[in-house]
């Protein structure tokens, strides 16, 4: 890694030493984030493994990952189709 960061986080009652490229506010940043999505599920649902919960939550977050690239791709096409269509008007 050319310019390697670390952060020790906690996840989920866990400590964690995160190496990246990446900026160690930024992995903090993430690591929260997962962590409340752990903690959300925990909630509401009965489930007591961690690794059941890890599980769920990247399934969760996927999920949101795919419902917005999808709607980005939507987006893109509509905009290509109203240039191309600029375009051929000329």
């Amino acid at each position: 890694m050319a310019n390697e960061h670390k952060a020790e986080v906690e996840i989920f009652g866990s400590v964690y030493t995160i190496k990246g490229d990446e900026d160690p506010e930024y992995i903090i940043r993430l690591t929260n984030y997962v962590d409340r999505e752990m903690r959300s599920i925990t909630e509401k649902t009965s489930t007591v493994s961690t690794t059941k919960v890890a599980i769920l939550t990247a399934i969760n977050i996927t999920d949101r990952l795919f419902k917005i690239k999808n709607t980005v791709e939507e987006k893109v096409s509509e905009l290509i189709k109203k240039i191309d269509a600029k375009l051929e008007k000329r």
